[in-house]
């Protein structure tokens, strides 16, 4: 049975359209599961005001899932609802599918969305998360759009040789031949030394399959800090230059969809 899940979202200037998380939701066969940030300051501090409508907010959103029987109880078509017309200070980003368990997609959702949120020990930021994070991601995409035939494109740990030597990538779409090549990075738990390294390797490891293929899209899956990383900082000027898309971990759903899209698109 298919889950969904949706990011709540703190909107404090509409016009300005700046926006923290603050939960999430996931929901499904039924049922329907939400979390919320521990950190209100984070919050407050973003927007410089009072945010104790947004506690309330949250306390009458769990209360409202509870299967308590009263009619005012959140249901999966009036969450959805809410999803499609919520446009003030709290707004919910349109529902995706996952192919997890309701409990288990709560989990990853709190991962993905509100790691911020956590003591800084605590936070899944490692390489290996974001593959999985972006080979899941993938292979829902390609199997939503093209049936479980499409998942024969999604590639983890492929290999693709350049015009000078071969190259491991954390995720390729291929099909006979490569199509889209997206490698991983952590700019939090390793050292800067050890970041600056991996950017440098791919960076010319995305030029050389360019100059044997050319047409490639190239994509840099990133995990970041709160604060500024000099060494992404730069690699963000590196990659531009090379045409390579920067995808932070919050968008790599819709990077996956567009790929599917534009691969499966009919000729």
């Amino acid at each position: 049975m298919a889950t969904f899940y949706s990011v709540i979202q703190f909107v404090p200037d509409p016009v300005a359209d700046e926006r923290m998380n603050a939960g999430v939701v996931v929901f499904g066969n039924g049922r329907i599961l939400a979390r919320f940030v521990e950190n209100w300051g984070r919050l407050q501090r973003f927007s410089n005001q009072d945010v104790s409508f947004l506690k309330q907010f949250a306390r009458d959103f769990r209360e409202r899932i509870q299967d308590s029987g009263k009619g005012s109880q959140i249901t999966e078509a009036t969450f959805r609802d809410m999803a499609a017309t919520w446009r003030n200070a709290i707004q919910f980003t349109a529902p995706r599918g996952s192919l997890l368990t309701l409990e288990e997609l709560l989990e990853d959702a709190d991962e993905r969305f509100l790691a911020n949120d956590r003591a800084p020990g605590s936070r899944p930021y490692t390489r290996h998360y974001m593959k999985k994070l972006a080979y899941d991601a993938a292979r829902l995409a390609f199997v939503q759009r093209g049936g479980e035939r499409a998942r024969k494109f999604v590639k983890r740990n492929f290999a693709i040789t350049g015009a000078l030597t071969e190259h491991p990538f954390s995720l390729a779409i291929a099909n006979g031949k490569p199509l889209v090549a997206a490698e991983v990075f952590s700019f939090v738990a390793s050292s800067e030394r050890s970041q600056e390294k991996d950017v440098m390797a791919t960076a010319f490891a995305f030029e050389d399959i360019q100059r044997r293929y050319g047409g490639l899209d190239l994509a840099a899956l990133v995990l970041t800090g709160e604060g500024v990383s000099p060494i992404f900082e730069d690699a963000k000027t590196v990659f531009h230059s090379l045409g390579v898309r920067i995808v932070p971990k919050d968008q790599v759903d819709e990077w996956a969809d567009e790929v599917a899209e534009k691969v499966l698109k009919p000729a």
